[in-house]
């Protein structure tokens, strides 16, 4: 399942860019109870054993701002009308995408009413940016018991899992959260391997690696609160750092999370916003849990299972998933950039 991240994104779509001469809001609040359409299938999926997958990625027409402002059991209608779809078409599962995955009970509402499994896909999510954080330390020449890593939006469900994992690589943490109590129930578990922990953005100049994990499209991270050669990783769709903010911090290096390289030779029929063969991790996991029948380590609710998280990255490498490198803002970065911009800013 997705949706476009906000209103500008309903114009991207033929049949509807008629709306965008009408005041904002309005083009919303009109379409945002449709769908979900069929957007486009997926063929051509394949693993390292000669496993085969096909699917189809299916659309709703309602913004994250719009499923915040209406009540829960509106999206959940939609989604399960979705696995419905699905299941008439042979779906196996379901793999909510993006903001579909945050609202209400992260998906629990919607898998007891399914016909289907449904997933988040968010353990593969937490996997990916793991992948990422250790990629970005190593081209570091940096020990992970070493630095002091701040993570936005900790209380969340995908940044309680980041940050566990972490703790368990014995790295320094920063959580930033707004939720008071459960960073401090979080803080708390954890233990010795929290440095700091607040609701305060200013935390974040104790930090020169940054994860967002938010849900506050574009809001989360001020810019003017980090550190010169910072790195920030972002988790969340839609980001915590818009473009038009990162550009005001050319010192700072802003990479996206959660993309994973699929196996076999995917084809898109549409004008899919990655590059070929990879896909967004909740996506992914949808596709890996349906190759192998691993219905079980579907990731539903808010609190992720890190012994899961390990165990679905396991079987993603075993069937020739892989993560799929650095990415800025939809643009290609090689290691070499990404090294390149680690020495000439003082990482």
């Amino acid at each position: 399942m997705v949706h476009p991240p906000e209103e500008k994104d309903l114009f991207r779509i033929p049949q509807l860019r008629f709306l965008k001469h009408l005041p904002k809001g309005i083009p919303e609040r009109l379409v945002g109870g449709l769908g979900p359409f069929p957007l486009f299938k997926i063929k051509g999926i394949e693993t390292t054993d000669g496993k085969k997958a096909e699917g189809w990625v299916l659309g709703l027409l309602s913004t994250p701002k719009l499923m915040l402002q209406k009540k829960p059991e509106k999206t959940y209608k939609l989604l399960v009308k979705a696995s419905k779809w699905g299941q008439k078409y042979g779906a196996k599962i379901m793999g909510l995408g993006a903001f579909t995955s945050v609202v209400g009970d992260a998906g629990i509402t919607v898998s007891e009413r399914s016909p289907i499994s449904v997933t988040t896909g968010n353990s593969l999510t937490v996997a990916a940016t793991i992948q990422s954080v250790e990629r970005i330390l190593e081209l570091a020449k940096k020990e992970i018991s070493n630095e002091k890593i701040a993570i936005v939006g900790a209380s969340g469900s995908i940044g309680k899992a980041v940050a566990r994992l972490l703790a368990k690589k014995n790295a320094k943490l920063i959580l930033i959260s707004k939720t008071k109590k459960k960073l401090k129930m979080l803080a708390e578990e954890l233990g010795g391997s929290v440095v700091s922990f607040g609701t305060d953005s200013d935390l974040l100049k104790d930090s020169k690696l940054i994860i967002g994990a938010t849900s506050s499209a574009g809001k989360a991270i001020p810019v003017d609160k980090l550190n010169s050669g910072s790195v920030v990783i972002d988790i969340a769709l839609p980001p915590d750092l818009s473009k038009e903010e990162a550009a005001k911090r050319i010192d700072c290096l802003v990479l996206e999370s959660g993309e994973i390289l699929l196996p076999g030779n995917p084809e898109f029929s549409y004008d899919w916003p990655l590059p070929k063969n990879i896909a967004y991790a909740c996506e992914a996991e949808t596709i890996l849990i349906s190759l192998t029948d691993s219905f079980e380590l579907s990731t539903l609710g808010r609190e992720i299972d890190i012994t899961k998280v390990e165990q679905i990255w396991k079987l993603a490498e075993k069937n020739g998933f892989k993560w799929a490198g650095f990415r800025s803002f939809s643009q290609d970065l090689s290691e070499e950039n990404v090294l390149n911009f680690l020495s000439k800013n003082d990482f």
